[in-house]
């Protein structure tokens, strides 16, 4: 029986090796220059190491001492990280399970080794995909949570995941502040009302640094804005806004704006995606108060600096 094995393998060895000849005889025939396509294939290898180098390179200067959040362009999803000039880090989201690699390479491009915390705004798959991945490569000192539990397999993923690398948890209500570096956190939501959705339930974060603030909205949407201008209206104010939902029409109002007077809005989506993010209606929304809009699907990787008093930007694309 051995030697039939053999034999079998032997025939599917020199079929293969005839299949690679006349692939070889047809490039050959066709003109195409080989070395080239070789190149072209290592390359793609390690497209995402390149390409996450490639963009913080451009993006961020070396020598830079300011606050740094950087999207990460990981199609209709969501990850960023904030990292303070005294090198505190913090990761907000882990987009999907296939966003692993090149969030991974763009915090490795950046430098960061170790996260001061991990926020988990909800518990949905184009936040959290990723999370399992990221909590095997790099330490972190603890994950914030919204007690909105979901009985999907990347949430209970995750949690095993947390438990196995003895990383602390913590429950995020409005309300809770913390302290990573010299930023500040401020929760907004989850209220203290429970909704009957996971995008309702996002952690909502103010962070304040001097002088300049960013709101970092998840994917909450009508009933925890109302929610949320009702008890922090005056609190909203920001610089930054990362748009909720990924530019959801049902994430966005004219008080809500209103109230964030944003001077640049973030919004995370990708190219020609099935939901239509970002709805005209926010585009036309943020445009009438004359916020600077950028998005992932068209400005790919972005970076925002901040001294403490002032706020710029640049984007990748």
């Amino acid at each position: 029986m051995a030697a039939k094995r053999k034999s079998k393998t032997a025939r599917a060895a020199i079929i293969f090796l005839c299949t690679v000849g006349f692939f070889l005889i047809f490039l050959l025939g066709s003109g195409i220059d080989i070395t080239e396509m070789a190149g072209q294939i290592w390359n793609s290898l390690g497209s995402s190491e390149n390409t996450a180098s490639a963009h913080a390179a451009k993006l961020v200067p070396e020598d830079s001492d300011s606050l740094l959040l950087y999207i990460i362009d990981t199609g209709n999803s969501d990850s960023m990280v904030l990292r303070s000039p005294d090198g505190h880090s913090v990761l907000i989201d882990a987009g999907e399970s296939d966003d692993a690699q090149y969030i991974l390479d763009t915090l490795s491009a950046l430098g960061i080794r170790k996260l001061d915390a991990v926020v988990a705004t909800h518990p949905h798959a184009d936040h959290i995909g990723s999370m399992v991945a990221i909590l095997k490569q790099i330490p972190a000192d603890v994950v914030y949570m919204t007690d909105f539990a979901a009985s999907t397999q990347t949430y209970e993923d995750m949690l095993d995941a947390i438990e196995a690398s003895g990383i602390p948890t913590v429950d995020i209500n409005s309300g809770d502040t913390f302290d990573i570096g010299a930023v500040h956190f401020t929760a907004l939501n989850p209220q203290d009302r429970i909704y009957d959705d996971a995008n309702n339930s996002s952690i909502v974060l103010l962070a304040e640094y001097g002088d300049t603030r960013f709101l970092f909205e998840g994917d909450a949407e009508d009933e925890a804005i109302s929610d949320m201008l009702a008890q922090y209206s005056e609190l909203l104010d920001a610089d930054v806004l990362k748009v909720g939902h990924h530019g959801s029409r049902n994430a966005t109002t004219s008080e809500f704006l209103k109230a964030v007077t944003p001077e640049t809005a973030i919004i995370t989506c990708g190219e020609e995606n099935d939901y239509g993010h970002p709805h005209q209606e926010t585009l036309d929304l943020l445009g009438s108060m004359g916020v600077t809009t950028l998005r992932t699907d068209q400005d790919s990787d972005i970076a925002i600096f901040s001294d403490g008093a002032a706020v710029w930007y640049a984007a990748a694309a």
